[in-house]
């Protein structure tokens, strides 16, 4: 019998859980259709909150778009779409996920201080959007917590994220935190 493989959400949130653990609590930047969120709620994250704009092309930041990233160039409809599959997990999880429809920054704000078990960045993927969800997310997260990511050393040729490594590594470095990183591109610093 063949075994199945792994998909990529599945292998982000296997890494994610193997350092949170179940009964953790945190956010998911850049939920895109929920995918992530479905299996982190299914399988021992306690309470999850699902952090995206869901913007069309039209209104994503210049800098987001030149990454290439597949999520800036949405049409509304598209945009819409994966929104309202997003709105199903979350809808199915029996109250422990929450849509949250802003931008990264402006989520962060919502948040008090050191409440979070972990953050995991998966939104804007240029330089200048990292180091602004590092800089609203990383005071959100407990110490001992997390704060992570995707497509870090991510090379694959048709997205540039070399943004989201440049930032990473500054921050990182200034924080004195090493990067660990796992399947799927993922990342992971410890606070």
């Amino acid at each position: 019998m063949a075994v199945k493989a792994m998909s990529g959400a599945e292998l982000r949130g296997r890494a994610i859980l193997k350092r949170v653990g179940i009964g953790a609590c945190g956010v998911e930047v850049g939920v895109f259709r929920g995918v992530l969120s479905r299996y982190l709620v299914h399988n021992g994250v306690s309470r999850l909150f699902m952090v995206d704009n869901w913007l069309p092309e039209s209104r994503q930041p210049k800098h987001y778009k030149e990454t290439r990233d597949y999520c800036s160039g949405l049409t509304r409809d598209e945009a819409e779409a994966n929104r309202q599959q997003a709105l199903g997990v979350a809808a199915q999880s029996g109250g422990r996920a929450k849509l949250i429809q802003l931008s990264s920054v402006e989520a962060a704000a919502l948040f008090n201080d050191r409440s979070m078990d972990f953050v995991f960045l998966d939104g804007d993927h240029s330089y200048a959007g990292v180091k602004a969800d590092l800089a609203a997310w990383v005071p959100k997260v407990k110490i001992g917590g997390w704060i992570c990511g995707h497509d870090y050393a991510n090379a694959l040729p048709q997205y540039d994220f070399s943004g989201v490594d440049r930032a990473v590594d500054e921050w990182a470095s200034l924080w004195g935190v090493p990067v660990e990183t796992d399947d799927n591109f993922t990342w992971f610093c410890r606070l």
